[in-house]
């Protein structure tokens, strides 16, 4: 080799330790052997912790969870929403038969039937007591023969 700073010849530098050769055979025979080299044996490759199909695959699982959930979540907000309102349909209904259920009561009051009908049928209020009399056996014996032949 040339030395530029002087221009002579120089003796070679010392022959370099044994490196790894980083080179692979892939030939299927690990015990082939090269003149003047030994043969690397393969090594395992570096093997992927996730394969990208697996990753997609595992995204799209998660989306379409997450869609669902959503979808489910509006699902329950709906039917709240739609359980509010027929709860306030059924409290106004129940509200509504108590008010006629009270108007009823009101208007089969034996006082407002009795003035109705002094007012506008000039009926009267009896001035004694009813009498409770008993009907004599013979009679209602006739009661059910005659029943009898004249069915309902």
């Amino acid at each position: 080799m040339w030395d530029r700073s002087v221009h002579k010849l120089t003796e070679p530098p010392p022959p370099m330790a044994a490196t790894r050769d980083n080179r692979y055979i892939f030939n299927g025979d690990r015990q082939q052997s090269v003149a003047g080299y030994a043969v690397r044996q393969n090594r395992r490759g570096a093997r992927k912790r996730f394969s990208t199909f697996n990753v997609i695959i595992a995204l799209f699982a998660t989306c379409i969870l997450i869609v669902l959930y959503i979808n489910n979540t509006i699902a329950v907000n709906e039917l709240l929403g739609e359980i509010n309102t027929l709860q306030g349909k059924y409290q106004r209904q129940i509200d509504m038969n108590a008010a006629l259920q009270a108007e009823v009561n009101r208007k089969s009051s034996l006082e407002r039937i009795g003035r109705m009908a002094t007012e506008k049928l000039g009926m009267l209020y009896p001035r004694s007591q009813p009498l409770w009399f008993e009907t004599p056996d013979e009679l209602r014996d006739r009661a059910a023969e005659v029943r009898k032949e004249f069915p309902e």
